[in-house]
């Protein structure tokens, strides 16, 4: 394959592309390859591949291919220009070894590449073992990422663990301080679980076709139309998840979830900055939610009505994190679930509530905070 390569194609097309690859791209890195995008060019195809050593994404671009080849793109400065033109326009591209340019009906822009054999080679890709709804993997994002942690010294907490059981798929995440479990019924062919970085479903955010998934004991494939990632599993054990999840609780709450959540955020802005710590009182008919901050002087009292039996209780908690669980459970109606004020709230679909916990769709856990 020779460092030349010439094509041409909408600026829709290359820019939806790039949009796709450029994620994956180290904004710092010691290796100036990883810092390009790989153009290959082989017969009627152009696919753009970025990498950056744990996360490798390839997507094959619809494009005109006048002169079939490969050449090592600088990442920012491509996308930059690109995303910068007329999404009507046709642009061409053409590399000559190291020389990149690209043209348009009123400009030409031209930089300088890489050597296309310094682009790092990819590990092998575990063959698809199943398929998975485009459904189920939005369900995934929109409720279970949320909760996975941050903190690289807890990597096994950084990611979520997908579930293939005979009834179906599970996915958890947890930070220590929040916990989503989603479950979806489904004939799963091959059973197993794994350990996903939370980064490699974050990419999964655009998926809108079914995901052919495939794995081994450190790589993991994921095919959607024309986007193929391959990326390393963690290997770490994740913890025993459903020993932490309240299955008896006396206490219950059905709210209007937009409601809660508006009165949270209001009420959050009177609390500490730091801490943002609310407190809910949960009395028959509604919630009272206050939040006060001694060092300014300021305070905030709000009710929110609802459906409440159980025994009157005030628990604490930090508004971001009940916020996002809120937000993540993206439904009309909600059921949350009390014991003590020393104990998680369980937050389910209103739906389920004839379900036993462990049974239910969506699952999310909020750890309160001592008052």
């Amino acid at each position: 394959m020779c460092a030349q390569l010439h094509i041409r194609c909408p600026v829709s097309s290359l820019r939806e592309a790039l949009s796709e690859v450029i994620p994956v791209v180290p904004s710092r890195t010691t290796l100036p390859a990883l810092e390009c995008i790989h153009f290959r060019c082989e017969g009627d195809t152009t696919t753009l591949t970025a990498t950056n050593l744990d996360l490798r994404i390839s997507v094959r671009c619809p494009t005109t291919v006048l002169k079939s080849g490969e050449a090592l793109i600088p990442a920012k400065i491509l996308w930059e220009t690109v995303r910068s033109l007329e999404r009507a326009e046709e642009l061409s591209l053409h590399a000559d070894n190291t020389s990149i340019t690209l043209e348009t009906n009123y400009g030409r822009y031209t930089m300088a590449g890489l050597p296309p054999e310094e682009f790092p080679t990819g590990e092998r890709s575990p063959e698809p073992a199943l398929e998975l709804p485009a459904e189920v993997i939005q369900r995934l994002v929109r409720h279970v990422l949320f909760a996975a942690s941050e903190d690289p010294v807890r990597l096994a907490l950084t990611g979520i663990l997908w579930e293939f059981r005979a009834d179906g798929f599970t996915a958890v995440a947890t930070d220590g301080y929040r916990l989503s479990r989603l479950h979806v019924p489904a004939e799963i062919p091959q059973q197993g679980s794994i350990l996903v970085p939370a980064e490699t479903v974050e990419l999964l955010r655009r998926v809108t076709e079914p995901l052919r998934v495939g794995w081994d004991d450190t790589t993991i494939s994921l095919i959607a139309g024309s986007t193929t990632i391959v990326g390393r599993l963690i290997g770490e054990k994740f913890p025993a998840y459903e020993q932490v999840i309240p299955t008896t609780n006396s206490r219950r709450c059905f709210v209007e979830r937009e409601r809660l959540l508006s009165a949270i955020e209001r009420v959050a802005l009177f609390s500490p900055s730091q801490a943002r710590i609310i407190r809910l009182l949960f009395q028959e008919g509604g919630i009272t939610l206050q939040a006060e901050d001694e060092s300014r002087g300021d305070r905030a009292q709000e009710v929110v009505a609802c459906d409440y039996s159980g025994g009157e209780l005030l628990i604490g908690f930090n508004a971001h994190y009940l916020s996002e669980a809120l937000k993540a459970a993206h439904a009309e109606r909600l059921l949350l679930e009390f014991s003590e004020p020393t104990k998680p709230v369980v937050i389910r679909w209103a739906e389920s509530e004839a379900l036993p916990v462990l049974e239910s769709p969506l699952v999310i856990l909020v750890m309160p905070v001592r008052l």
